[in-house]
């Protein structure tokens, strides 16, 4: 057994859910000053922080396959990214679907359909709780929205990935998830709370207020400080 370590106990995992354009990349500005990040990048769309990788603030890969994934996890898991305390993993999406292609390389019969979904449940799950459990780094992936349907044909916005099994069981994967619109007070809001229009958002730290600032910076900061969404500790 392993004991907590207070490292453990100063990070944060979440999921950030957005549709494209909302502004998902740029909260890599809101990562506070002096703790750089490593980005894994499966959009190659780093021009809007252009600036920051200029500068030396923002590192990391461009992810063309998930071979290239898997060798940023052992990158990480050897210990060579501990210069960094945020990964940032932009996005789930493309990351799905590069796994897809992968496993399809290998089940080309139509016959191995149900053993080739298994085993692309299996691959992302296991890479996505890897990512997630390594306790010296604050862990973010992105992920673009898309509108699904429950049993009772009710519609309601999840995940956009490959995988059913995956889909569903995602976003209890994270300890935040936050839902990232436009709102009529600024240019974009976090939603971290679940409401009747059935939105994936969750907040498992009990700190947050059920609308923030995407700013992950104050956002850890509020969760660390050890007050809840009132404001008392």
């Amino acid at each position: 057994m392993k004991k907590i370590s207070m490292e453990s106990l100063n990070r944060m995992t979440a999921l950030v859910i957005g549709k494209a354009g909302i502004g998902k990349t740029s909260l890599l500005r809101t990562i506070p000053e002096g703790e750089k990040v490593c980005v894994l990048s499966a959009e190659s769309g780093l021009l809007c922080v252009r600036d920051l990788v200029l500068s030396g603030k923002v590192e990391g890969f461009e992810i063309a396959n998930f071979d290239e994934l898997r060798q940023s996890l052992n990158f990480f898991q050897s210990g060579q990214g501990n210069e960094y305390q945020w990964i940032f993993i932009d996005s789930l999406t493309e990351i799905a679907a590069r796994c897809v292609e992968s496993v399809k390389e290998k089940y080309i019969n139509s016959k191995d359909t149900f053993k080739m979904w298994g085993e692309y449940n299996d691959i992302l799950t296991k890479i996505i709780k890897d990512f997630r459990d390594m306790t010296t780094h604050s862990v973010v992936f992105t992920c673009l929205p898309s509108i699904e349907k429950d049993e009772e044909n009710r519609r309601y916005i999840g995940p956009s990935m490959s995988g059913s099994q995956l889909k569903e069981r995602l976003t209890s994967y994270f300890d935040e998830v936050f839902y990232m619109v436009p709102h009529e007070s600024g240019p974009r809001i976090f939603i971290t709370q679940p409401d009747d229009q059935r939105i994936p958002a969750k907040d498992r730290s009990g700190k947050l207020n059920s609308i923030e600032k995407p700013d992950l910076g104050w956002i850890k900061n509020k969760i660390m400080r050890g007050e809840n969404s009132n404001g008392s500790n």
